[in-house]
């Protein structure tokens, strides 16, 4: 602890310091006898005062030691000897007088001093050894829990977690480990390894000349993120192993006294052999207990805590982490990983702080210095006090988690006496005893009526004691310990504020309480170091103190792929998603469902995650039929690389969406047609059965061509007439007719129903009439201006052209598109709101197309919009489908939004595609009770588990409201997503605010850029 200012202490070593020497020397001052030597040195050479130089200045660097001098001076209290012994004493100093000898004195006395002034603050931790501390009477080993998830899981999956780290406890106990000290830390979440990660994973698009590069691209998203001071937990098991015998303690304890003297000639050759004695006799302990810690390590590495052994980078960080509490983070900093500790390596831990205690104020002020500036933080230990009975997890968060929402970084300490079943019963009878005869001194001895406690007091006692014999479980298991968590501010104000914010978020039913003593509390914290106190101590079962969970928090993503937002649950973080992991690592369909109603946000998160996907290298083609995504391909960045295609209006391209020439026939060079392929290693005419598979999809392909050009017809007309029974049949046999061949267009369909309407091999009066009918309104629609890119002009077959490989990012547009107003019936639709379904059906067929006929190996994001238009027909299914299945084998990453949850999970059970959505995103469904239900089914959550709530409540924070004086819809602007990646499931608030780096791509996202500046929806 410092206590002189850092001039002074300074000026304390310059021999031109002229000022008289204090009678209580401080800190690394010289002693009296040779400030008053040097003075009188000088006085005797310099006759006259002349200025000298300070001794780092001093033109020889050699410094004589003085003569003795006469010159009184009193010795401090802590360095003067008995009386009687002065004549000894001077002596001693006649016979040291060499220099050699006299500084030999000083370092010997300099070392008391040290030994004295840092005797209360000296770590009792001497030694580490692979996962194992050491102090000179106890050994702890030390295991890493990595974190665990705990969100939008049912009830019954988040007891059996707290059940089975409960049961890993009782284990522990019957193993006959009697202590526990467990630490949960924060470590910085790895910004940096991020962004290294993320170039190697990453093909990036080429620089433009005055566009945002991909280095500052890598730098500013790196920025974004550490904006929230993002950490990530590390939970600790340090595991009290049996202590160390009297006479293991004895050959240490003469083992260090003897360490001065290493290097002398004779003794050091016997304290050499004694240092080898008792290194001998720890590591026989170590071997005879070399079962109890595999027994130990057997029991944290089952399931419910899955721990391993501590690694030597993560011992460094949990001792260096310790030593420097309430200074900022720094992982790359201090994690070295050179392995074991020696003393001396200890003894550096004491330095890397500062801590003042100022008295009465209730806080400990830790300076020190990280990444080479120096900081200040003020630190406060809270203890937990009395706890109310917990519904966990019920209707509480785990009660160690319940102050992690706060933002802080908070850090745990526990200390854990462990009972077995008999200590505690034999406990509790004592107690019982207790009871009983306080009950009898008011009854019998002084014949009045006890107090209600006593009796409520005994039948607790009892019901324990029931619980205790009659559980066979060993959960049963009861368990003494001290919790303390560290709240951490950048001043006293700020620390105190924060105190009170985390003593309300436990109120009412967990009292934290600040105790006095701060500075015992903080170094409580420190592996090896004794228990402060022993007030407030908490005694629960194991399966309440499992309860507490600090390992667990947001676990979604990984720490490679694209930004989708921040976790939003417990802790807030950067949520990042690997786009092409399920196709790579997992095997797994690539189809990612959006779901939320207008307004709430999808379309610009879609945006995002294909901008950072293009960035990236991938390949991205959006079907955005109302046309802002469009602007994506005109920023600076994808200059020459993206286009806009325009699938109506004047610059369409004629027969562009022909469904004979935007299904195109499989490639016969495909690998799936390889005869040296493993799908052909079992036929006996490899080729043969190549050939065959290649000409079996060619004639997939030739019907699906005419079922789609049926589906686009029938979307044309309309209910009246799609209700009459020969209209399926006229369809189908002109597209027939025309066959499924790549070469035809719509137009042929309808010659073929004119000629049906004609007689043409016909004498079904009914079917020539129907004929007639159809192929008059079905002409009157290829007349409308949007029918242009179904219907090529004559003589014509339509765009057909192979897929630019040069283009990464292509956006179709339909700009003018009359889509049909919601809950307006079919009767009712204009021509032209009819021609929506077979242009929207057609375009994602193009879409497809264009993402499909790119090679297999290639990274692609595909983004549809409005999906509902492909669930009304059975070809649009068939999309949605092969979607679904083919995604994985062409390695697309298929972002389909949509307002409602059955477009995914089919009608009457048909063609339910939840079980192929490995991923899947939920937005606001506007507290709609029948799409809640069905978003449930699609993140494969059960229903009645209070998740209804949470989906209804997701959208934009605040209110919004007309009325100024109440509106708070501005506060938070950033939507809020239920985001599932395999089996987790989180709350992602898409919050860009720090991202100003992007803020031209939020600005072509929506126009309004303050509202997309926060993630806000167009």
């Amino acid at each position: 602890m410092t206590l002189q200012p850092d001039n002074e202490i300074a000026a304390l070593f310059d021999p031109n310091f002229d000022e008289p020497a204090p009678a209580i020397v401080p800190p690394g001052a010289l002693p009296p006898s040779w400030a008053a030597a040097m003075a009188a040195n000088r006085a005797a050479a310099t006759p006259a005062p002349v200025q000298e130089l300070a001794w780092s200045k001093a033109p020889n660097s050699s410094i004589a030691g003085p003569a003795p001098s006469v010159v009184p001076s009193p010795a401090p209290d802590a360095e003067r000897e008995p009386t009687g012994q002065g004549k000894r004493r001077g002596k001693k100093r006649g016979r040291g007088g060499a220099p050699e000898a006299e500084f030999t004195r000083q370092a010997a006395a300099a070392k008391r001093r040290a030994d004295r002034e840092r005797k209360a603050v000296r770590l009792a931790l001497v030694r580490v050894e692979g996962n194992v501390t050491r102090t000179r009477r106890q050994s702890t080993a030390w295991f890493v829990q990595p974190p665990g998830p705990w969100n939008m899981r049912p009830v019954g999956t988040q007891r059996r977690y707290i059940q089975n780290e409960g049961l890993v406890v009782a284990n522990l106990a019957e193993a006959g480990v009697t202590g526990l000290h467990r630490r949960l830390v924060r470590t910085p979440w790895p910004v940096r390894q991020w962004a290294q990660a993320h170039d190697r994973w990453a093909d990036p698009i080429p620089d433009v000349p005055g566009a945002l590069s991909w280095a500052d691209y890598l730098r500013g998203q790196q920025h974004a993120m550490l904006w929230g001071n993002p950490t990530q937990k590390g939970r600790y098991w340090g595991v009290e192993l049996p202590p160390r015998s009297a006479g293991a303690q004895g050959l240490d304890t003469v083992g260090q006294w003897l360490e001065s003297v290493l290097d002398w000639p004779l003794i050091g050759r016997f304290a050499q052999l004694w240092r080898t004695w008792a290194r001998a006799a720890f590591l026989g302990e170590q071997k005879a207990i070399t079962d109890h810690l595999a027994t130990i390590e057997r029991h944290l590495s089952g399931q419910g805590v899955n721990a391993k052994p501590a690694t030597a980078a993560q011992m460094d960080y949990l001792l260096l982490r310790s030593a420097t509490l309430g200074l900022p983070l720094d992982a790359d900093g201090v994690i070295s990983g050179g392995g074991d500790w020696e003393e001396s390596d200890v003894a550096a831990l004491e330095d890397l702080t500062t801590l003042e205690l100022t008295p009465g104020e209730g806080y400990t002020t830790v300076r020190g210095r990280v990444g080479g500036r120096d900081y200040t933080g003020y630190a406060i230990v809270l203890t937990l006090g009395r706890m109310a009975p917990l519904p966990i997890p019920e209707k509480m968060l785990p009660w160690q988690v319940i102050g992690d929402p706060s933002g802080e970084p908070l850090e745990w300490s526990e200390r854990i006496c462990l009972k077995t079943k008999g200590q505690t019963l034999r406990s509790l009878r004592r107690l019982t005893s207790k009871i009983e005869a306080q009950f009898d001194h008011y009854t019998v001895e002084h014949d009045q009526v006890p107090p209600q406690e006593l009796a409520e007091q005994h039948a607790l006692a009892q019901r324990v004691i029931s619980d205790i014999e009659e559980d066979h479980s060993g959960l049963s298991v009861r368990t003494e310990g001290w919790y303390r968590v560290l709240v951490v501010g950048s001043s006293p104000e700020e620390a105190k504020e924060k105190v009170a914010l985390l003593q309300e978020m436990y109120a009412p039913r967990i009292r934290l309480e600040q105790e006095h003593g701060q500075y015992q509390l903080l170094r409580e914290f420190i592996p090896g170091e004794p228990l402060a106190n022993i007030a407030h101590c908490r005694r629960m079962n194991v399966e309440a103190l499992s309860a507490g969970m600090a390992a667990v928090g947001d676990r979604i993503g990984d720490r490679t792929g694209v930004v989708v937002g921040q976790t939003a649950s417990i802790a807030p973080r950067p949520a990042v998603w690997d786009l092409f992991a399920a196709h790579e690592k997992k095997h797994k369909s690539g189809l990612t469902p959006i779901v939320a109603v207008p307004g709430s946000g999808k379309t610009f998160l879609a945006g995002m995650l294909v901008y950072q996907a293009v960035r990236a290298g991938a390949y991205g083609v959006v079907l955005d039929p109302s046309g802002p995504l469009k602007k994506l391909a005109q920023l600076p960045e994808f200059r020459g690389i993206a286009e806009v295609q325009a699938l109506t209006g004047r610059t369409s391209r004629p027969g562009s969406l022909n469904p004979y020439r935007v299904i195109v026939d499989p490639r016969r060079d495909d690998p799936e047609y390889d005869p040296t392929g493993p799908d052909y290693t079992a036929d006996t005419d490899p080729v043969a059965a190549a050939q065959s598979q290649y000409e079996a999809d060619l004639r997939a392909a030739e019907a699906e061509r005419i079922s789609v050009a049926v589906s686009v017809l029938k979307m044309m007309l309309t209910p009246s007439r799609l209700e009459h029974q020969w209209t399926e049949t006229v369809l189908q046999t002109a597209a027939n007719m025309v066959g499924g061949d790549r070469h035809h267009n719509l137009g042929e369909v309808l010659a073929a129903i004119a000629a049906i309407g004609e007689g043409t091999g016909e004498t079904n009066v009914d079917l020539m009439s129907c004929a007639r009918s159809i192929h008059q309104d079905l002409a009157m629609m290829s007349k409308l201006a949007e029918a242009r890119v179904l219907f090529p002009e004559e003589g014509t077959i339509g765009d057909g052209e192979d897929v630019d490989r040069t283009v990464r990012l292509t956006v179709l547009t339909m700009p003018g598109l009359q889509l049909p107003p919601e809950g307006t019936d079919p009767a009712q639709w204009t021509p032209q709101q009819r021609m929506a379904g077979p242009l929207m059906h057609m375009a994602a067929w193009m879409a497809n197309r264009l993402v499909y006929e790119l090679p297999r190996y290639e990274r692609k994001v595909l983004f549809l919009d409005e999906n509902k238009y492909l669930e009304q027909t059975g070809a649009g299914r068939t999309l949605n489908l092969r979607i679904a299945r083919d995604s994985r084998k062409y390695k697309v990453r298929a972002l389909v939004c949509s307002q409602l949850p059955d477009d995914y999970l089919g009608v009457d059970g048909t063609d339910d595609k939840s079980a192929l959505t490995y991923e899947v995103i939920i937005g606001d469904l506007g507290g709609n009770a029948h799409a809640i239900e069905g978003a449930l089914k699609l993140l494969n959550l059960p229903l009645g588990e209070g998740y209804e709530s949470l989906l209804a409540g997701l959208g934009g924070g605040g209110e919004d409201t007309l009325d100024e004086d109440t509106d708070t819809e501005h506060l938070d602007q950033a939507r809020r997503f239920i985001v599932k990646m395999a089996d987790d499931i989180e709350l992602i608030r898409s919050d860009w605010t720090h991202y100003v780096h992007l803020a031209h791509v939020f600005d072509a996202l929506d126009s309004r850029a303050t509202r997309a500046a926060t993630g806000g929806a167009p």
